[in-house]
């Protein structure tokens, strides 16, 4: 196996980390359940579910951790399908306290095939999921390296974020909250430099030190950027401050 040199292989390509053979025996069962109910609520719509995040990447904790799922439907995403994922997100977690929260990502096989989402959908299911049913749509994906193009399909909504986010908000806690607002700054202020970098990590502490490297005037903000994003901080309030400040100053670097 070729050794991870900065997330890249030898040639430059980001490597892909993500295995259903990396879930720990303790979230199988609610990984199965999870897959069953999307079934069981939505048969004969679902082209493939992915999960992403800490879970297949063997690094999650018991009890702290959220499951992340990408689910790719066959069909446009209308009222039923919102309703069925936000059940599911609600109740999962209470039933499952092995996961802090169910986070469910979804896109229709008409939205993920077109070439606009090259560097949106496409990339993210090739490099930052992997499939556990269905349809592995990766397979005949592209390998990518760090890009621009990248960066901004998964970063150009920072003006926008907080307002697509307020439903959602509104139905978490504080603390979880500013530890959202955090993974985003965090991950953002790296994905802008991770082209000029040489680097794909996922960790967020190296994310965060690569960072804090190239934008040296928001080295501060981008740690206690770190210190939500590892819930050592969570006032909501003050992360929301936060996001509003240093959102502006992350560009391209």
């Amino acid at each position: 196996m070729q050794k991870l040199d900065k997330g890249l292989d030898k040639d430059g390509f980001i490597q892909t980390i993500y295995s259903p053979k990396n879930i720990a025996p303790e979230f199988q069962e609610v990984v199965t359940v999870v897959i069953d109910s999307l079934l069981k609520e939505l048969p004969d719509q679902i082209d493939g579910i992915y999960l992403y995040g800490s879970v297949p990447r063997s690094t999650a904790i018991i009890g702290s951790s959220d499951l992340d799922v990408s689910i790719v439907l066959t069909t446009p995403i209308g009222q039923k399908e919102k309703g069925v994922f936000r059940h599911l997100s609600d109740t999962i977690p209470k039933a499952y306290p092995q996961v802090s929260k169910l986070d469910i990502d979804p896109g229709s096989l008409s939205e993920v095939l077109q070439p606009q989402e090259k560097f949106h959908w496409q990339f993210w299911l090739k490099h930052c999921c992997c499939c556990i049913w269905g349809n592995d749509l990766s397979i005949d994906f592209p390998r990518y390296k760090p890009s621009s193009e990248i960066a901004q399909a998964l970063n150009g909504d920072l003006s926008t974020f907080l307002e697509q986010m307020s439903p959602v908000f509104k139905t978490m806690t504080d603390a979880d909250v500013a530890k959202v607002i955090g993974k985003k700054l965090v991950r953002a202020a790296y994905y802008f430099v991770a082209e000029k970098d040489g680097s794909w990590y996922t960790n967020l502490s190296q994310c965060a030190a690569v960072a804090k490297r190239y934008y040296p005037n928001q080295s501060d903000d981008i740690e206690i950027a770190h210190q939500y994003a590892l819930g050592q901080l969570t006032s909501k309030v003050e992360a929301l401050e936060l996001y509003e400040r240093l959102s502006k100053e992350l560009v391209v670097n």
